[in-house]
């Protein structure tokens, strides 16, 4: 998206709560799967990330 595509629908979202507060609407329900953490494993593998940072360095910024 452009960037002032986003702006736009920020400010959108904005106004919408200012308004549901203005209006005393209740927050809506809204669940946090924050403190459900998912099993994550370590990499097993080859670690070049320097590798193919260099190489996107290159190929879109040189």
């Amino acid at each position: 998206m452009k960037p002032a595509k986003v702006t736009m629908i920020v400010l959108a979202c904005a106004v919408l709560h200012n308004m549901r507060r203005m209006w005393g609407e209740p927050n809506p329900n809204v669940q946090d799967d924050l403190d459900e953490q998912p099993d994550i494993q370590n990499f097993d593998g080859p670690m070049d990330g320097r590798g193919v940072r260099n190489r996107l360095i290159e190929q879109y910024f040189v």
